[in-house]
């Protein structure tokens, strides 16, 4: 029998792993975590993780003794994967198998963007856990606030606000500590079965509004301008990106351009039972 109490979180070691345990942990839960690094085991101990099982996502045998006895599973998917649908349709059917209370996909916002492959790729996902049979939540996060973190010297540095599409486009960007306990409040609440969520943050801004943000926030002068594709491209390289991640991203890229990706917050402060975190409030109180 599944203890109801017990949750386990794929891709617990990755950055919105790492989030999502943060935020269970103000609950009262058991954590399993699924980590493909032994090195990071105790750091997530620490972080609050109460069992560890380590193994790669697609040893299936590992999945199966991981998935079995817990009540909850929440399923990331590591960034990227091209075999990101088989990998969530084998989770839907073990989670089927060993009884699991209830499944969370962590999808993304607008899976239904065919010409993006990962979006696609959870779209698919989606399909199949909808119709399995399983009890389920689907939650369809937006582009993180975070993505600033990684060019936040350069940002401060050179003064200027370079993303890798136009300055134009615009995306209702969230807080992942925001996702994050939403997560947890869908976990541990109830009503929240056969449900799909889109989770989008409180502003459509492009990158001339961000960078007037960082402005007045820092009193830095910030300037926005596109980061050319082919730069881009070599950056990913030179940090040892896969060429297939960077194949996708650079796609993904070319899809924002065009189009940006926005979204609702209603849905977000509804689960959140307050206001989400906006853009200026994200970089007062993590970057500035």
């Amino acid at each position: 029998m599944p203890d109801k109490t017990s949750i386990l979180v794929t891709g617990a070691s990755g950055r919105t792993g790492r989030a999502v345990i943060s935020a269970l942990k103000m609950h009262d839960v058991t954590i399993r975590g699924y980590i493909r690094r032994r090195e990071v085991a105790q750091e997530l101990k620490t972080l609050g993780v109460d069992e560890i099982v380590l193994g790669d996502l697609f040893d299936f045998s590992v999945l199966e003794g991981a998935v079995s006895g817990c009540g909850h599973v929440i399923h990331i998917c590591p960034p990227m994967n091209p075999r990101e649908t088989e990998l969530a349709t084998k989770v839907t059917d073990l989670c089927l198998k060993h009884g699991v209370r209830r499944q969370l996909l962590y999808s993304v916002l607008h899976p239904l963007l065919s010409d993006v492959r990962h979006h696609n790729l959870k779209l698919k996902a989606e399909e199949y856990l909808v119709n399995s049979g399983q009890t389920y939540t689907i939650l369809q996060p937006g582009r993180y606030m975070q993505h600033h973190v990684p060019i936040w010297k350069e940002i401060m540095e050179t003064g200027r606000h370079r993303m890798p599409f136009s300055v134009d486009a615009k995306f209702n960007i969230v807080d992942l500590a925001d996702l994050a306990e939403a997560v947890a409040n869908v976990l541990t609440g109830d009503g929240h079965a056969s449900a799909t969520y889109q989770l989008a943050g409180p502003q459509a801004l492009n990158q001339i509004d961000m960078a007037r943000i960082i402005s007045e926030v820092t009193g830095k002068l910030i300037a926005a301008e596109p980061k050319p594709a082919d730069e881009f491209r070599a950056g990913a390289k030179k940090i040892g990106m896969p060429a297939d991640r960077i194949e996708q991203l650079c796609i993904m890229n070319e899809h924002y351009d065009k189009h940006g990706l926005k979204g609702n917050c209603n849905v977000l402060e509804w689960i959140l039972d307050r206001p989400a975190t906006d853009f200026a409030t994200y970089i007062k109180n993590n970057l500035a």
